[in-house]
């Protein structure tokens, strides 16, 4: 490894060390006017729409109903239990056994 990769390397673990650890040192977030907390509790279903809408209508061209049932349900979800990690497992798991039983029928 060269040294000119070091500050390279040094750059990219704060960038992602940053955004991990900066809720943890914001103490005054917890008064933030009622809108802004609104608007930054929906911030999870934005970042997984921008993370499933492209990749679901290129993925499924075949099929388009799966992923349509997948967002849907991921949608749901998150709006439901908040958070990303239980939509996604289960829109995964839903859009996987659609997938079995209407290609095998």
């Amino acid at each position: 490894m060269t040294y000119e990769l070091i500050p390279l390397l040094v750059l990219c673990a704060l960038v992602t060390y940053l955004p991990r650890a900066f809720p943890f040192f914001l103490s005054w977030m917890k008064r933030l006017p009622a809108p802004v907390r609104k608007f930054l509790s929906v911030i999870p279903i934005a970042a997984l729409g921008a993370l499933l809408f492209p990749g679901v209508f290129m993925e499924f061209s075949f099929l388009p109903i799966l992923g349509i049932a997948g967002i849907a349900a991921a949608a749901l979800l998150s709006w439901v239990f908040g958070g990303l990690i239980i939509p996604i497992s289960v829109s995964i798991a839903l859009v996987y056994i659609l997938q079995v039983i209407l290609t095998n029928s």
